[in-house]
């Protein structure tokens, strides 16, 4: 794995930690923040599968 890759992994962990905190919050009754988490959790693990 490359540095740039670590990177990018560390970067999309703290949006899903971010938009976890978000969908707290509002109850998990927010349809685009739940949008919004999945599309990230979808991003990071696509990432992750691609630099392993």
């Amino acid at each position: 794995m490359h540095c740039d890759d670590k990177r990018t992994l560390y970067v999309l962990k703290e949006e899903v930690y971010k938009s976890w905190k978000l969908l707290e919050k509002s109850g998990f009754a927010d349809q685009q923040l739940l949008e919004d988490f999945n599309n990230i959790v979808t991003e990071y693990f696509e990432c992750k599968s691609s630099s392993e």
